[in-house]
């Protein structure tokens, strides 16, 4: 559903890359986006349609999926608000390459391609923080391939954790808003596996479970066994 449009100028939510621009670039970028509301569960993006806009996470939370047959997916990024969708397409894709969909209620804004293309022509800094986003998903997409085939079933799902904690919520407790389906998924395991490697920790205080809540409570056993892999 779309929702009431707010000036880029005048938006709480401007990224990092967007505070590079100047007044008239952001009026271009407001006149040439829309802002969509998506209910929980909602498809945002449907692997292998056309990359006409880049998206912009302004609030909420989304799954980002490579869907590898009709039974199985696989989540490579869990993205809170703040982030872009796809950034690395600009210049380089036609379609995409993922699925997308929300987590939770999200507001995101879609902004033709063609005028951030220009932009990263034009302004050197916005073009600079382009790149140095794109270069941290890179390094997150590195070490995501890493965890899925040199680690254990502990140390993904550790991995997967500090992920949780670090990169899309920033404390040690969260809301929990992945099934556990979508937590197998972001961490290349079977379900079961999933529920009987949480029950482990959860036994063993590393994590405590409760009222849709995960609370980490020794980071530092996370770390050594994802270490150990």
């Amino acid at each position: 559903m779309a929702t009431k449009e707010q000036e880029c100028r005048d938006c709480p939510f401007k990224s990092q890359c967007f505070k590079q621009l100047g007044d008239l670039e952001l009026q271009s970028t407001s006149e040439s986006k829309v802002q969509v509301n998506y209910k929980s569960g909602e498809t945002i993006v449907k692997q292998g349609s056309f990359v006409t806009h880049m998206l912009y996470v302004k609030q909420g939370l989304v799954k980002v999926y490579q869907e590898v047959d009709s039974n199985r997916n696989l989540i490579y990024q869990i993205l809170p608000e703040g982030s872009f969708i796809g950034l690395s397409n600009l210049f380089t894709r036609e379609t995409y390459p993922f699925s997308v969909a929300a987590l939770g209620a999200s507001d995101i804004c879609s902004i033709d391609r063609k005028i951030l293309e220009q932009l990263v022509y034009d302004n050197g800094s916005f073009a600079h923080s382009v790149m140095r986003y794109v270069n941290e998903e890179t390094h997150q997409l590195r070490s995501k391939l890493i965890s899925l085939t040199h680690k254990q079933t502990r140390g993904r799902l550790s991995d997967s954790l500090i992920y949780l904690c670090r990169e899309v919520f920033d404390a040690l407790e969260f809301p929990f808003k992945l099934s556990r389906n979508d937590l197998a998924e972001f961490s290349g395991m079977s379900m079961m596996s999933v529920v009987r490697t949480m029950q482990e920790f959860i036994r063993q205080g590393y994590v405590v479970e409760s009222k849709g809540y995960i609370k980490v409570k020794d980071m530092a056993a996370l770390e050594r066994m994802a270490k150990a892999g």
